[in-house]
């Protein structure tokens, strides 16, 4: 299904004429914009000038999405199974309703399109988008399906195994620090490659290393810390979805650049937040296969 949208208004100009926001807030979150990137509305709420529901709210006016309170509305056990688990936590989105061919998602993000294709993929229906807030659709995908959730976030995994996986020694030195051991995980060095999208592209970037606990990589763009980011990880041949949560975000030196394409400018940290249970044994086997 092709999403036809009107433009009408950029997201500051709605929230100046609603009074959400001031002219200078909206230069201040568009000076923390250009110098971190990431989405404006990102950098509103962080900065206090406005809330989710006030972002979702333009955003419906300015792209022509309903907005969904799903706190009033009840959704039907059937619906819910229509999407795999593990889509609706990546991607924080919720099927709320079918009839017919046409099944309506609550998403956050309703501007991902390559999300709105594969779902189409998936329930081989017709896609309506209705948008809601983070917190709406996290609080509902708890309270619908919680205790599923649970179930799939095990690894069923030999205790043996997660041993073989965890550091042992209690100090390091290297170049950039001297001190106590602060991983949990063996890194891997690796360069598997990587996948995800962000401010409506999708980006391929390199592995720098590998644990049971994370990840980093090298990457084109700037990302902003603490920012949930879905990731696509191509283990040989056999990819893995998850979510990381970012810690840390360095510009790499010229002498960092030498083995690695010109334009990859960043190196991106961070821990799994969340992985299906299915995809942490694929990742715990290719780390039993090249921890050294």
């Amino acid at each position: 299904m092709v999403l036809v949208r009107t433009v009408r208004k950029k997201l500051g100009e709605l929230l100046i004429e609603r009074k959400i926001i001031t002219l200078e807030q909206l230069n201040i979150a568009l000076e923390e914009q250009k110098k971190k990137g990431g989405y404006l509305s990102q950098h509103l709420i962080c900065l206090g000038f406005a809330t989710e529901l006030d972002i979702a709210m333009c955003l419906s006016n300015q792209y022509n999405f309903a907005y969904l309170p799903l706190k009033n509305y009840e959704i039907p056990s059937d619906v819910l199974n229509l999407i795999p688990l593990k889509w609706i936590k990546i991607y924080t989105l919720l099927p709320v309703d079918k009839v017919g061919d046409v099944l309506t998602v609550a998403m956050a993000d309703p501007l991902n399109e390559g999300v709105i294709q594969m779902l189409e993929q998936i329930t081989n229906c017709d896609i309506q988008v209705f948008i809601s807030t983070y917190t709406e659709i996290n609080e509902a995908i708890n309270r619908y399906l919680g205790e599923k959730l649970k179930e799939l976030k095990e690894a069923y995994l030999d205790p043996k195994d997660l041993v073989k996986l965890k550091t042992t020694s209690e100090f390091i030195q290297t170049k950039g620090y001297s001190g106590p051991e602060r991983r949990e995980y063996i890194r891997v060095p690796t360069n598997l490659d990587i996948s995800f999208y962000y401010h409506g592209k999708t980006f391929f970037v390199r592995a720098k290393d590998i644990s049971y606990g994370g990840i980093s990589f090298y990457s084109l763009i700037f990302l902003p810390i603490d920012t949930s980011l879905a990731l696509k990880i191509y283990l040989k041949q056999t990819p893995i979805d998850t979510v990381i949560n970012i810690l840390r975000v360095a510009t790499l030196k010229i002498s960092e650049t030498d083995q690695l394409p010109s334009n990859f400018t960043y190196e991106i940290a961070g821990c799994f937040e969340f992985m299906a249970g299915e995809d942490r044994e694929k990742l715990v086997e290719f780390l039993k296969e090249n921890i050294k």
